[in-house]
């Protein structure tokens, strides 16, 4: 029942990990102007200048978490300056949060139940000694206290010598994104909106994960085409069209066949 060929083995998938959600490719497809958007906000931080917030929204599964996070690596990477990723489903609450970001600056893990004003001021004691910070707060519109977090994140950036850049992910329409009047106009972020792949995007996208995922020849172009079209036309959604790759590839090779093209999709 669960003798199937390996990834090791003689089957056509030759690795799955470039077809899941966990891969970071080295350079998104399809996303050269959202990722100019992206580093044209947080590019001041190089020059030790204060960065544009920006708000980068739009349906799931369309490249916003990779696009950001291939910015920043590239600016940690090649300027200096440190970049934070935090997930506001993990660390949903004002404390949770600061702490998070207090520990991806380098602090030790501090206490339980320390308070939000100490929390801050080792934040700010990092910012004042440091050239800067970039900051993702990916589910942005899953944090309970985002008012209370960007007010506070935005009188750190008006307080400390150098500055902090936050690029909030969300799936939805900066209309629905909830924040009370003082902390929007100290916020004062830029919009940048993904929207949702279509076939020849998706097309690039499928080739390109194909090529590392499966062994030579084992995908042929009308598979992916067909994919491709079925997925843009129902979603856009890129995580779509790479599980429906993945879930080919191990019925492939579980038939016991060479090519995903002998197979029903």
């Amino acid at each position: 029942m669960f003798n199937e060929t390996s990834e090791s083995g003689s089957g056509v998938l030759r690795s799955e990990s470039y077809l899941t959600t966990d891969y970071l490719p080295d350079e998104p497809v399809g996303r050269e102007a959202e990722i100019n958007s992206i580093a044209d906000a947080v590019r001041p931080l190089a020059r030790r200048k204060k960065p544009d917030n920006l708000l980068v929204y739009g349906p799931a599964g369309v490249g916003k978490t990779t696009c950001v996070k291939y910015v920043f690596d590239r600016l940690e990477e090649e300027a200096g300056v440190k970049s934070v990723y935090i997930n506001c489903w993990q660390y949903n609450t004002r404390s949770s949060l600061l702490t998070e970001l207090l520990i991806q600056l380098g602090y030790p893990a501090p206490r339980k139940g320390k308070p939000v004003d100490e929390l801050l001021s080792k934040i700010r004691e990092w910012m004042d000694k440091n050239r800067g910070v970039a900051l993702a707060l990916d589910e942005f519109d899953q944090l309970e206290d985002r008012t209370e977090v960007i007010y506070d994140l935005q009188m750190l950036n008006e307080e400390a010598e150098n500055s902090l850049g936050i690029v909030m992910v969300s799936n939805h329409h900066p209309s629905k994104v909830q924040l009370d009047p003082r902390s929007r106009s100290r916020l004062n972020c830029h919009t940048l909106q993904f929207n949702s792949y279509d076939t020849p995007q998706l097309i690039n996208i499928l080739e390109s994960r194909a090529e590392q995922a499966f062994r030579p020849g084992a995908v042929p172009d009308e598979v992916i085409e067909e994919i491709a079209e079925q997925v843009a036309e129902n979603s856009g959604d890129c995580r779509q069209a790479l599980s429906t790759l993945l879930r080919a590839g191990r019925k492939a090779d579980r038939q016991g066949v060479n090519s995903v093209g002998d197979i029903e999709i």
